[in-house]
C-alpha cells in the first residue's frame, strides 16, 4: 500500500470513529485530540509527508510538526482516554 492510500486510509477511519464524513475531515482535524491522532498514525505508519501535513495543518516549518509529534506521543503515554481511542481506531485500520 502507497503511502497516499495509507494516509487517505488513516483519515476516513478517523472521520468514520468520529461520526463525520470526509468532506468534514478539515474541521474534524481543527480538534486537538485527532490531530495528534493522525500525526501519530502517520508517524507509526510511516507515512508523514512533512510538506502535506505543513499545508494541512498551516504549519511554517518542520519544527511545528515534530513539537506537535512530541506532545501527542506525550498524550499517548498519559492519557488512558486518548490511548484507548488509539487502540480502537488502530483495530479499524488492521481490518
Amino acid at each position: 500500500m502507497y503511502s497516499s492510500e495509507k494516509y487517505l486510509k488513516i483519515l476516513k477511519v478517523i472521520a468514520l470513529y468520529n461520526n463525520m464524513n470526509d468532506e468534514n475531515i478539515i474541521k474534524l482535524l481543527k480538534d486537538r485530540d485527532n490531530k495528534y491522532l493522525l500525526l501519530l498514525f502517520l508517524k507509526n505508519y510511516k507515512c508523514m509527508d512533512k510538506e502535506k501535513i505543513k499545508e494541512i495543518f498551516n504549519y511554517k516549518n518542520t519544527n511545528s510538526i515534530n513539537y506537535n509529534v512530541k506532545k501527542a506521543e506525550e498524550k499517548f503515554l498519559i492519557n488512558k482516554d486518548f490511548r484507548e481511542k488509539y487502540f480502537e481506531i488502530e483495530e479499524s485500520l488492521l481490518k
